[in-house]
């Protein structure tokens, strides 16, 4: 009896031994993974903190060494300023009625095309797929003159030119970048089209094929069957489609002229602050005489007001959307 009740108890010890070590090594790893997790987050969230906060400084608080991130000086003087020489309140509103169409058109052109790629077979479907791809590859400075000329004189097929008697010029208005985003050549859309196919490959063919056997057909069975499958590929792509389409530059400052853009905005707000000073009048320049640009401090705290302004909108988009964001991340069509 006594052999056998230290047997146990040898056991129960044993146990408990693994059971601490399992703890400890858990801990360890936890501690881990924790350290490394800070660490990337500070390096990806310091130059944003660093933003916001200098954003709201005062000049002096520039040269005050105590003063870190948290204002010694608060001030609405830097944005004030960015947002009047910005002409913040137009440029914003282009900016969204740009770059909300420009998402839901290619959202819907290339969900339709990765859905014709990945279930259809025809003719040729390789070669046109291996153009889709060409499009990640080849920058679209290549083809920059080529799309400035077609929307200069847009046409199509001469049919514009034989009704009208010339062809419209296009430039300077929105059209450009809705006729893009809907015909599948807009910003990425060879990338939107590769995850959507994927997405859709991943699929089971099984409840196609019983849809299909109920009596739905190819349209019905995309919309209610195919789509709801898909919807944090949707949502991620739209995701990448608004932020990307908010941060271009390339299509915005070779199709519009007069029209601004936030981009085009902070640009030339930009140019205001680097000495082209008679480029400015009235207000403006009455502002601009209040501070000391010869400092580069001072011209980084209205820069970063600047910037402020325009990542303001994502950053409100990116609290709206990060919950669908978070469940697509693994499922963004790039494996299967």
């Amino acid at each position: 009896m006594n052999v056998k009740t230290a047997i146990l108890q040898r056991a129960s010890e044993s146990r408990r031994l693994r059971r601490v070590e399992r703890t400890a090594s858990q801990v360890l790893g936890g501690l881990v993974k924790a350290v490394f997790l800070i660490g990337f987050s500070f390096i990806i969230l310091y130059p944003v903190i660093t933003m916001i906060s200098k954003a709201f400084m005062q000049q002096q608080d520039v040269y005050d060494n105590t003063v870190l991130w948290i204002p010694r000086h608060f001030t609405l003087e830097n944005l004030t300023f960015a947002y009047k020489s910005m002409g913040y309140l137009s440029a914003l509103i282009n900016s969204l009625v740009v770059v909300t169409v420009t998402t839901l058109l290619q959202a819907v052109s290339c969900m339709l095309v990765g859905y014709g790629f990945a279930r259809f077979r025809f003719r040729g479907k390789n070669l046109f797929f291996a153009l889709v791809l060409l499009t990640i590859m080849v920058p679209p400075q290549q083809i920059m003159t080529q799309l400035y000329l077609y929307f200069k004189d847009f046409d199509i097929f001469g049919i514009v030119e034989a009704v009208s008697g010339k062809p419209i010029n296009l430039l300077d208005s929105f059209w450009p970048f809705f006729l893009l985003a809907a015909t599948g050549f807009g910003i990425k859309n060879g990338l939107f089209i590769f995850i959507f196919r994927q997405s859709f490959r991943g699929m089971p063919k099984e409840t196609e094929e019983a849809a299909m056997v109920d009596g739905a057909g190819t349209f019905r069975t995309f919309w209610q069957i195919m789509l709801p499958g898909a919807s944090t590929i949707i949502a991620t792509v739209v995701l990448f489609s608004f932020v990307w389409g908010w941060n271009d530059t390339f299509y915005s400052g070779l199709f519009l002229q007069q029209t601004k853009m936030l981009p085009q905005a902070f640009e030339l707000f930009n140019s205001y602050l680097s000495g082209n000073k008679g480029m400015v009048g009235g207000e403006i320049a009455t502002q601009l005489s209040r501070f000391n640009l010869e400092d580069t401090q001072v011209i980084a705290l209205l820069r970063n007001a600047g910037i402020f302004l325009i990542m303001t909108p994502l950053l409100a988009f990116y609290a709206v959307t990060q919950r669908f964001f978070v469940e697509s991340i693994e499922r963004s069509g790039l494996v299967g």
